[in-house]
């Protein structure tokens, strides 16, 4: 199942660097429906958009309102966002916003 990254900060810091942090509101599972889709994927800018770049997906750790900033000083570094040391102020924007739509 591929992985679409949208947002160009992002996508260009996982072709830049090979790693990226990124949140997602929904991960798919895997056919029982129980467990989440992991290991070797592919990346796109778009939906029906073309390969990008291969990758690997491996879930990290549950992320909410309440946790959010927690969360995100922790990954902010890798994540395209990054303003300045220590800062997630731009990462929680972004990914409030995800959380609310």
């Amino acid at each position: 199942m591929v992985m679409i990254f949208a947002h160009p900060q992002v996508r260009d810091y996982l072709l830049e660097h090979g790693l990226v942090y990124t949140f997602r509101k929904h991960h798919p599972k895997t056919a029982d429906g129980v467990r989440l889709q992991t290991g070797k994927d592919w990346a796109t800018d778009k939906r029906c958009g073309k390969k990008i770049a291969d990758i690997l997906v491996t879930p990290i750790e549950p992320i909410d309102s309440l946790n959010m900033g927690q969360v995100l000083t922790k990954y902010v570094r890798e994540s395209g966002f990054y303003a300045s040391h220590g800062r997630v102020d731009y990462a929680v924007v972004a990914w409030a916003q995800l959380l609310t739509h």
